[in-house]
């Protein structure tokens, strides 16, 4: 018989985080290996509170940020200057608190994974985070039923992270985590974390729970895509650049690619496309550029279905490196399935992407250095005529990323 897991996670299914996302893909999956799930999330603008989504029970709770766009849409604009006031009181109010962001939202949560786990007969609660409510939920509900199996899995480094609160400085902000951290290693039967950040749990407060830790990796490498059949390797009229995901100036900033790209479209002919969203700066400069709707297009948001043969009809995907070093792109994983070449752009030494991509072998790996844009044009058409026709093996994807699998993680949920 198999488990009966709940997820607490902060999104799921619809307009999901990253977070969501995966969490999304491992319960697809459990559900293929004969297991029962139910997931416990934030409820958005786009969600039912209740639903069954491929055999998967979704419960969602209210948060303060759905009151807060309720607020803002209905009341008058007086009202609404007081209610802005009021939320930056709460930010210092809620200080000593730091890192937990909504008392509201851990009590609801804890309330709902309470019926849960009395309804379902749940073995297995997995408390899923960034935000530190999904956690400490966890936390909550493993002290009330013992019986059950708690797992914290992170798939961020927040003891590394970056501190969302700017009232917080980011040495407190480490030193509140690393203290919660511990306390949550002191409660749960196992603690999943990611390989690439392992080092931040290697200090000597850690070592004592050194049995409980499990280092896994973001699991969006999804083995079944990897079908020689369904990857396109032929010849283009036009070479197409294909990136997915968010553009943004701190997380994925296209401003030097798109300098490389001109250079590019000098010598052959060229087309990026866009899926997903975009900042306004950014998409103001794409339209600058006197490429937009001509070489460059923006398509918005689709759905992953649509994705795959998107990525199937791509050339090259492109990889825009995070400024800060624990970010690492979960594009990157979904990128690597299809086995064609990747090009990515750094702009710190410690980019998280480059554990990833310089086992790869169909990836080249560039510095955004100015002036350098007209060289990076010639070594990205070289690389393109080298490699467009070679292979990869799916055993050495599988032996290289399979900490990247689902099934690297489901395999600790299956054996707790």
């Amino acid at each position: 018989m198999g488990k009966r897991v709940l997820f607490i996670t902060e999104s799921y299914d619809k307009n999901p985080s990253p977070n969501g996302n995966c969490i999304k893909i491992i319960a697809d999956e459990l559900i293929e290996r004969g297991n029962s799930i139910s997931v416990l999330t934030l409820k958005n603008q786009v969600a039912k509170q209740n639903s069954i989504i491929n055999h998967v029970n979704v419960t969602r709770v209210n948060t303060y940020g759905e009151w807060r766009i309720i607020f803002a849409n209905h009341v008058p604009k007086i009202i609404k200057r007081c209610g802005s006031k009021l939320i930056e009181l709460l930010k210092y109010i809620f200080i000593p608190l730091h890192p937990f962001r909504s008392p509201g939202v851990l009590i609801s949560l804890y309330k709902a994974g309470c019926k849960i786990i009395e309804n379902d007969k749940i073995d297995v609660v997995v408390g899923v985070y960034r935000d530190f409510e999904t956690a400490y939920a966890g936390i909550l509900l493993k002290k009330k039923y013992p019986h059950v199996k708690l797992c914290i899995y992170t798939l961020d480094a927040i003891s590394g992270g970056v501190c969302s609160n700017p009232l917080i400085s980011q040495k407190k902000h480490i030193r509140k985590c690393h203290k919660w951290e511990t306390y949550f290693l002191k409660k749960c039967d196992k603690f999943c974390i990611m390989k690439t950040h392992a080092f931040i749990f290697e200090v000597e407060k850690f070592l004592p729970y050194s049995d409980k830790i499990v280092k896994l990796d973001i699991p969006n490498l999804c083995i079944p895509k990897l079908d020689k059949s369904s990857i396109s390797n032929t010849t283009p009229d036009i070479l197409k650049f294909v990136f997915t995901g968010m553009l943004s100036e701190t997380n994925a900033d296209c401003t030097f690619f798109i300098k490389v790209f001109e250079e590019i479209s000098k010598k052959i002919e060229v087309r990026f496309d866009i899926y997903g969203g975009i900042s306004e700066k950014l998409l103001v400069l794409l339209k600058d550029s006197g490429m937009y709707n001509k070489e460059i297009y923006f398509h918005g948001r689709v759905s992953q279905k649509e994705l795959f043969s998107i990525r199937n009809e791509a050339d090259i995907f492109l990889n825009f490196g995070n400024i800060h070093p624990c970010g690492i792109p979960c594009k990157i994983f979904e990128y690597i399935p299809m086995r064609k070449i990747i090009v990515s752009f750094y702009k710190i030494e410690n980019d998280a992407s480059y554990a990833y991509l310089s086992r790869y072998p169909k990836a080249i790996l560039l510095e955004e250095k100015s002036g350098r844009e007209m060289e990076y044009a010639d070594k990205i058409i070289e690389f393109w005529k080298e490699k467009k026709n070679k292979d990869i093996p799916l055993e050495m994807i599988m032996k290289e990323f399979y900490e990247n699998t689902p099934s690297a993680f489901i395999d600790v949920i299956e054996n707790m």
